[in-house]
């Protein structure tokens, strides 16, 4: 619901300030002193729908980005606070005064010097709007080619938990760490959510089927998910994101995992241990008890037969993890200590809900980690 109130109001906000824009160009080439002055009317009046639109995206976009380090993400950020000048300290002010200077019949020098102002203004909130835009189309998948594929297996991995597998498409092909967007056919009921998702690949590249791992909740999505045949046809698009493990090996890789914020990890794990890369990598796992822990036992296997791999498991509901022998409590500062013999050499990597990925970026902060050697990820509204 978040991205789709951020794409409206953001649509909104670039089409009022396109037309205001092309409506000030027809009526200086084309209209009398009375258009000018209607117009200048207009856009004013207009200002009042305007301003609380991009304040929603500012709202919003500030909200959905928190956290993330795709370099879209990124952008899409530096050009915010350019916007947001741009709009409050050129366009609403020169909207006020260049329709009183119109509506008093001033169409002086000065009129023109501030309307050129406001047009190179607009112009450049335009272009930033449009690449803003852009870039939010490209991380939904939505401008990705589609392909057509089939649900091939499903089963439990964890409480309230499904591991899907997916006819990968012939030539597909994707990073550790990276996502589709995975659409359902028609004829599936149907919510506000929409009948498509954004996951995380969980299979490593070399596999042939690509894996999905996700919580099933009351959705439609992800009851239909969990209930259609297998063999149901499926269309996914992509790969997307640029959260994948960093080139230089030489630096160990530290890897803060809440819940099923393991899925794109578990990729980077897998394709790490099959092409036997040199990265030494820790990986912290917080789950709420040992039942909600999706593929744990594989990360053990792995931990306990690859030496550039260290698993530290952590669970939060201690009052609930009788059978669980190993950390117990939130990912802190003492844990990272207790397992981390240097806390500056490593890239953190951190994954999940809103909350987790917040909490790691102020405990990483604490502790003095540099922001550059940061990746965030996190999971929302699934």
């Amino acid at each position: 619901m978040k991205t789709r109130i951020h794409a409206i109001a953001g649509g909104i906000g670039l089409l009022m300030i396109l037309s205001f824009w092309t409506s000030t160009i027809l009526s200086e080439l084309f209209g009398s002193h009375e258009t000018i002055a209607m117009v200048k009317g207009l856009i004013l009046k207009g200002m009042f729908i305007l301003v609380p639109a991009m304040a929603i995206v500012g709202a919003s976009g500030a909200s959905l980005g928190a956290g993330r380090t795709d370099q879209r993400i990124s952008a899409k950020k530096k050009r915010m606070p350019i916007i947001a000048a741009n709009g409050l300290l050129v366009l609403l002010p020169m909207a006020f005064v260049l329709e009183s200077r119109a509506s008093a019949g001033t169409f002086d020098t000065w009129f023109y010097v501030l309307q050129s102002i406001e047009l190179i203004a607009g112009a450049t909130n335009i272009t930033l709007m449009a690449l803003n835009a852009r870039d939010g189309i490209r991380l939904t998948g939505r401008n990705q080619h589609t392909n057509q594929s089939q649900l091939i297996g499903r089963e439990v991995v964890a409480k309230d938990t499904i591991a899907v597998r997916i006819a990968k498409p012939t030539g597909f092909t994707y990073k550790p760490g990276q996502a589709i967007r995975l659409t359902l056919p028609s004829g599936i009921e149907n919510d506000a959510g929409g009948v498509s998702r954004i996951l995380s690949i969980a299979s490593a590249p070399h596999e042939v089927d690509l894996m999905v791992i996700t919580r099933v909740r009351d959705s439609a999505f992800k009851q239909a998910l969990n209930t259609m045949p297998v063999g149901s046809d499926l269309q996914l698009a992509g790969p997307m994101g640029t959260f994948t493990l960093d080139e230089d090996s030489t630096r160990p890789a530290v890897l803060l995992a809440g819940g099923i914020g393991i899925t794109p990890f578990l990729s980077m794990i897998r394709h790490a241990m099959y092409a036997n890369l040199p990265n030494k990598i820790t990986l912290f796992y917080s789950n709420r008890t040992f039942a909600d822990a999706a593929m744990l036992n594989e990360l053990q296997e792995i931990a306990a037969s690859n030496p550039n791999f260290n698993l530290v498991a952590t669970m939060t509901d201690t009052m609930n993890s009788d059978d669980w022998s190993g950390e117990a409590g939130r990912i802190d500062a003492a844990m990272l200590a207790r397992h981390l013999t240097n806390l500056n050499g490593p890239i953190y990597y951190s994954v999940g809900p809103s909350t987790f990925v917040k909490a790691m970026g102020e405990l990483l902060g604490a502790a003095e980690i540099d922001r550059s050697d940061m990746r965030f990820e996190q999971f929302s509204g699934y």
